[in-house]
C-alpha cells in the first residue's frame, strides 16, 4: 500500500435565515428559498476528481483539496470510500439538506446557499428488514432503499444538532452560483455507513444546473452539474474524526487479508493490501492497527498535514460534490 502526497468520509454524504458570513458580508441573499436533499454525494476517486471537487480557499489561484487527494489515493489502492458514502446516503444515515435563496437561477447579485443535516425522512429511507446492498466489485455499486430520495419531494426534519451558521452568500452568473467564505458542516462516511460530521471553516460553494426541482442531475452513474462544497478542517477534527474513521476503514481489510494473527506474519496473503497496511502502521506487531499508530506514522502526518491557513488557523482542505433533488423541510424563522 503506497501513499503519495497529491489529495475517509461518508457522506455520502454524506449535502435559517440566510445572511452573509465571513468575506461575503457585503452580500445579503434575496428572493425565494428553494429546498433540496442530496441524492448523491461524491468524494474524489482520483487526482482529477480531487481538483474538480475542490475550490481555491485562500485566494492563491490554486484548487485546495488535500484530504480529497488522500481519499483519491486510497480509492486507487482499493479502498472504496465512495461505496460507503453511497450506502449511507441510500440508507439515510447521511442526509444533507440544502437551502438555496435566489431571485433568479440564471443571474443575480445576491444569492445564498445553506446546508443543514437532516433527520426523520418521510417516507423512511428503508422499510423494515430492508437494507442497502453493495456488490463486491471495485468500484462497488450499491442498490436498494433510498425511498426518501424521490422526485416528488420527500419531507425531512432538520437535525437538532445541525449547525445553524449563516449562508454562503454570493452571486449567480451565467447559471453558476459562487459563494463564500463562511462556515459549513457536511457529513461523509469513511469506515462504514455511519456518518461523520465535518465542520468546515473558510467554506465556499460553487453550483451549476440549479432549478426549482434540483441541483445538477444524476442519470445512472453520470453526474451533470451539481454543487461543490469546499472548506478546511481543523487539526482537532483531523485527530478526533478523520483518523479514527481511517482506522475503522483499515480493520476489515486487515481481517480479510491477514486472518490468523496468532501466527508469524499474521497469516497475511502475500502481496495483499492487508499485509501492506500492517507493514506501514503496525509498529508493535500485534496484527492490529491502532489510532495512535496511525497518528504517529510519519507518512500519515505528512498526508494529513494542514495545507491552508484560514482565519489565521492552519487547517486541512477538503472538497466534495453533490447532486440534489427537491425536498420539503421547514427552517425556523424562514418566510
Amino acid at each position: 500500500m503506497a501513499f503519495h502526497r497529491p489529495l475517509l468520509l461518508a457522506s455520502l454524504v454524506a449535502l435559517i435565515p440566510l445572511s452573509a458570513c465571513g468575506g461575503s458580508d457585503t452580500i445579503v441573499p434575496e428572493g425565494t428559498h428553494y429546498h433540496y436533499v442530496a441524492n448523491k454525494a461524491l468524494v474524489p476517486t482520483n487526482n482529477n476528481e480531487s481538483r474538480e471537487y475542490g475550490l481555491d480557499l485562500n485566494g492563491d489561484g490554486t484548487v485546495d483539496n488535500q484530504l480529497g487527494m488522500v481519499l483519491g489515493t486510497l480509492a486507487g489502492m482499493g479502498f472504496d470510500i465512495q461505496a460507503t458514502i453511497d450506502k449511507a446516503v441510500l440508507g439515510g444515515s447521511i442526509i444533507l439538506l440544502a437551502d438555496v435563496q435566489t431571485k433568479d437561477f440564471a443571474s443575480t447579485a445576491a444569492a445564498g446557499v445553506q446546508v443543514f443535516l437532516g433527520t426523520n425522512p418521510q417516507p423512511p429511507a428503508c422499510n423494515a428488514a430492508e437494507e442497502v446492498v453493495c456488490d463486491t466489485a471495485k468500484p462497488a455499486v450499491c442498490t436498494g432503499c433510498g425511498h426518501h430520495l424521490t422526485p416528488a419531494g420527500a419531507m425531512f426534519s432538520i437535525d437538532p444538532n445541525s449547525p445553524n451558521d449563516a449562508a454562503l452568500a454570493g452571486k449567480i452568473i451565467g447559471g453558476t452560483f459562487t459563494g463564500g467564505p463562511g462556515n459549513l458542516s457536511l457529513q461523509i462516511a469513511l469506515g462504514g455507513s455511519d456518518a461523520i460530521q465535518l465542520d468546515l471553516i473558510g467554506a465556499r460553494a460553487k453550483a451549476s444546473g440549479i432549478t426549482a426541482d434540483g441541483i445538477g442531475t444524476l442519470t445512472g452513474s453520470t453526474v451533470t452539474g451539481g454543487i461543490v462544497f469546499a472548506g478546511a478542517i481543523s487539526k482537532d477534527d483531523i485527530d478526533t474524526k478523520v483518523i479514527p474513521a481511517v482506522q475503522t476503514q483499515l480493520g476489515p481489510t486487515i481481517a480479510k487479508d491477514c486472518p490468523t494473527p496468532t501466527v508469524a506474519g499474521c497469516g497475511c496473503t502475500d502481496g495483499s493490501t492487508g499485509k501492506t497496511i500492517l507493514g506501514l502502521f503496525d509498529t508493535n506487531h500485534d496484527c492490529v492497527v491502532s489510532v495512535d499508530e496511525i497518528k504517529s506514522n510519519s507518512l500519515i502526518m505528512s498526508l494529513l498535514a494542514p495545507d491552508v491557513t484560514v482565519d489565521g488557523k492552519m487547517a486541512l482542505s477538503l472538497g466534495i460534490k453533490a447532486v440534489a433533488e427537491k425536498a420539503v423541510f421547514t427552517v425556523p424563522g424562514q418566510m
